[in-house]
């Protein structure tokens, strides 16, 4: 063991030269046999790694150097972590670190391992890597992450973009990809159905904007489509701007662990189990509205959290969530309300104004600017059959 870690720090100890070295002299000179390649990592079983990685490897046979450069770390020792993260405010960082540390740690993960050689010239490579020495002085290398429009994957895409410019070109379009950023996430989220649901609710109307090829390039895979596909302007003429993918490591296959009892059935369920009820309350006529106090608060502190996210947090894909259509904050006030012997006279037409909110909100499901996660549709149904029950159950006022 104790001769790799020596060759370990001194790789580090070379590392951190060449880079003090090219942040004095602004370059870190690569000789001709230099590779530089687009490494994308597929998503792992952890819910942090579903989406999958992207970084760049930067390989020079004649310095004996092999490393790669990802945007996706950030340090946990920052003061407020947690809250920072929470928030949107937590920094990302570009950090440099071993191609061989990179393979072997996504291979005990069981995480597939491709790479793509970038054909660029001498010079064109000098500017990346440049690019890159500059982007990770102390002033530069971090940035605030966002899902959507900034993270380890975008970066990369526009390290290309600003080096090569207009002679970089990307295909018009890549066939199969979906429609908006949430279809697409949703593609990686389907394996764990509560997560799906818990992301589809926080994300707000910014996730339903139309995604070209630019946009895709959020996520590692397309990322990786996008630079098959992209070509080159040369003297000669167009050029392909990536090699063939090479497979470092094809991870082995995981069987499905979804289960049966997912969100679509549970609240499928709960809307049979809540009309039984309700029918029952109807026959016997004795109001009870223990099931609306749980119900109504509950859904009014879901609400409370998504304005949260929209109005306290800098989370763009957050932001305009018409959820809040359906989980309105003032249930949760409106739920509590009902505890009390004598409730005050406006929650009478607040629940029939709630109940024909959800009821027009079902019928324009498939009509509105922002995508419902499908299983909520019995949710809103149940709260809708409850609203109506709860408008007439309570007393007349005169």
């Amino acid at each position: 063991m104790m001769p790799r870690i020596s060759t370990s720090l001194k790789k580090l100890v070379l590392l951190c030269l060449l880079l003090a070295y090219g942040a004095s002299s602004q370059a870190w000179p690569l000789s001709n046999q230099a590779q530089i390649s687009l490494i994308t990592v597929s998503p792992g079983q952890e819910l942090y790694s579903m989406y999958g990685h992207s970084a760049i490897r930067v390989q020079d046979p004649v310095m004996n150097l092999d490393y790669v450069f990802n945007y996706g770390t950030f340090n946990f020792n920052t003061p407020n972590f947690y809250v920072k993260f929470v928030r949107g405010k937590l920094m990302y960082q570009l950090a440099p670190g071993y191609f061989a540390d990179l393979k072997a740690r996504n291979i005990e993960e069981n995480r597939s391992i491709y790479e793509q050689v970038l054909h660029l010239t001498p010079a064109q490579k000098q500017r990346v890597i440049d690019f890159l020495e500059t982007n990770y002085e102390p002033q530069n290398r971090e940035y605030l992450y966002d899902f959507l429009k900034d993270n380890c994957a975008t970066r990369i895409r526009d390290v290309f973009k600003k080096t090569l410019g207009d002679s970089l070109q990307y295909p018009a379009d890549i066939p199969g990809t979906p429609s908006t950023y949430r279809r697409m996430v949703g593609i990686y989220q389907a394996p764990h159905p509560w997560v799906d649901l818990g992301v589809d609710l926080a994300m707000g109307l910014p996730s339903d904007e139309k995604t070209g090829v630019w946009e895709a390039m959020f996520l590692p895979d397309y990322l990786l489509a996008s630079f098959a596909k992209a070509q080159l302007q040369t003297p000669t003429g167009p050029t392909a701007f990536a090699g063939p993918v090479i497979k470092h490591f094809e991870a082995s296959a995981v069987p499905a662990a979804q289960g049966f009892f997912t969100p679509m059935v549970a609240f499928w369920m709960l809307f049979v189990v809540v009309a039984l009820v309700t029918l029952l309350q109807f026959r016997s006529k004795k109001a009870s509205h223990t099931l609306d106090v749980v119900l109504f608060s509950l859904t009014g502190f879901l609400g409370v959290f998504l304005l949260f996210l929209w109005l306290g947090t800098d989370h763009q894909s957050f932001a305009t969530n018409l959820n809040l259509l359906w989980a309105f904050p003032v249930h949760l006030v409106a739920g509590l309300l009902l505890l009390k012997k004598n409730p005050p006279r406006w929650l009478k037409p607040y629940f029939l104004v709630t109940g024909l909110v959800l009821v027009v909100l079902a019928i324009a499901w498939k009509f509105l600017p922002q995508e419902y996660h499908p299983s909520l549709l019995p949710l809103v149904l149940t709260l809708a059959l409850r609203a109506f029950y709860i408008w007439r159950a309570q007393p007349a006022h005169r």
